[in-house]
C-alpha cells in the first residue's frame, strides 16, 4: 500500500481541519447553557458548583448581555443575589423550574416557593418553586410554609449567612421581568 499524492492528503488535511473549526464554531456559538459551568459535558450550578442532578429544582438567569447563569436550588439563585454574586442591574430574567412540572420554568414574579421539610432540596434547605399555592400547599404534608422572594432570601440569609446580609437590598430582583 502506498501513500496517497501530498495534494489529496492536503485536500483530507484541510478538510478535516475545516469540519474541527466548524464543530468548534457551532459549539462557542450555541445559545443557552452552552455558557453554563459544565463538569465532562453536564451543567453545573453557577454557584457552588454541583452538578445539576435534580429536575425538580433550579433556577436559570439570564443576564442584559445574553448569557445564562444556571443554579442547581432555589438556595443558590438566592446566594448568588444575596451576594452579588450576579448584579441586580444586570438581570433580564429570572426563572424557576416548577417542581410540580419540571420542564415548566416560572418567572420570578409568579413563583411561589415552598418551605417543605418533607422536600429534600439539593442544598439542604427544603425549598421548592411552584406555579400556584395550590402545587405547592399539595407538595407539603409536612407542615410547610409558603414563601415569597423577600421570604427565601431572608431563609437562606439567616441559615446561610447568620442574617448578615441585606434582604432588603436584594428583594427588587422581580422588578425584572421576564420577556417569555
Amino acid at each position: 500500500m502506498h501513500d496517497p499524492p501530498s495534494s489529496s492528503r492536503s485536500r483530507v488535511d484541510a478538510l478535516r481541519l475545516a469540519m474541527l473549526v466548524a464543530a468548534f464554531v457551532a459549539l462557542v456559538a450555541a445559545p443557552g447553557r452552552a455558557r453554563a459551568a459544565v463538569d465532562q459535558g453536564r451543567p453545573a450550578c453557577d454557584y457552588c458548583r454541583m452538578i445539576l442532578t435534580d429536575r425538580h429544582f433550579g433556577a436559570e438567569v439570564t443576564l442584559r448581555n445574553g448569557s445564562v447563569k444556571i443554579y442547581d436550588a432555589v438556595e443558590c439563585m438566592a446566594a448568588a443575589v444575596l451576594t452579588d454574586s450576579v448584579a441586580q442591574k444586570d438581570i433580564r430574567a429570572v426563572a424557576l423550574v416548577d417542581h410540580a412540572e419540571p420542564t415548566a420554568r416560572v418567572p420570578l414574579d409568579r413563583t411561589v416557593f415552598l418551605h417543605c421539610p418533607g422536600i429534600e432540596s439539593p442544598m439542604g434547605q427544603s425549598l421548592a418553586a411552584f406555579r400556584s399555592g395550590v402545587q405547592a400547599q399539595e407538595a407539603c404534608t409536612a407542615g410547610g410554609s409558603v414563601l415569597d422572594w423577600r421570604g427565601v432570601l431572608t431563609q437562606v440569609n439567616t441559615v446561610w449567612f447568620q442574617g448578615k446580609l441585606s434582604v432588603d437590598a436584594h428583594a427588587g430582583v422581580p422588578k425584572a421581568k421576564s420577556k417569555h
